[in-house]
């Protein structure tokens, strides 16, 4: 077997699913510095970017046999902006869409909150899959790999104006999208407590 460090990341969660250490130290090692700089650009909060990544590999450790992962970078860049949004909206300035959001998501009925996390998740990844594919393909460069509207316009062979409408077309959509799913958890909390 080669080295640790020379393993595509598939090989290494097949590892870390049979509870192999090494191949869990070498995904740290190859991910945590990146996980760090993404959280830290958001936050500006060395220790709390840090103890993010942590908790994010604690959390990927303990769930190593249930979890199903695809595409390693894309899961842990999804971790890493979930946590920091779940930072930043419990920090003492709110956003009032924010407190809607919670408001209406974080129904009195739901305890677990790691189902929540998952259909909030599943929702959002539906959301992007309905994408027009030239889209889709531009929010999740931008968004899930951090590249720069010039970076998504060389790789597409588009014009940047184009990436900067996309973008734009695509966060419009989602707050459409969001105020949808609000209003239909509004509804369905005010109906099941009338």
């Amino acid at each position: 077997m080669a080295p640790y460090h020379e393993l595509p990341d598939i090989e290494l969660v097949l590892l870390l699913k049979n509870e192999d250490e090494c191949a869990f130290t070498a995904l740290y090692k190859r991910y945590w510095q990146r996980m760090f700089n993404s959280a830290y650009k958001r936050l500006q909060d060395k220790e709390l970017s840090q103890d993010i990544i942590q908790n994010i590999f604690s959390d990927l450790w303990e769930r190593r046999k249930q979890l199903q992962i695809d595409n390693l970078p894309a899961y842990l860049h999804t971790a890493v902006r979930f946590q920091v949004f779940k930072q930043t909206s419990s920090r003492p300035v709110r956003n009032e869409f924010l407190d809607a959001f919670e408001e209406t998501v974080v129904c009195p009925t739901q305890t677990d909150d790691q189902l929540l996390e998952n259909e909030t998740l599943d929702l959002f990844k539906s959301w992007v899959r309905a994408l027009p594919e030239k889209r889709r393909k531009i929010f999740l460069l931008h968004y899930f790999e951090d590249q720069p509207t010039s970076a998504i316009a060389d790789r597409l062979e588009i014009s940047q104006k184009t990436v900067q409408n996309q973008l734009n077309t695509a966060a419009q959509l989602l707050r459409a999208r969001l105020s949808e799913v609000l209003l239909f958890g509004q509804m369905t909390v005010f109906i099941y407590f009338k």
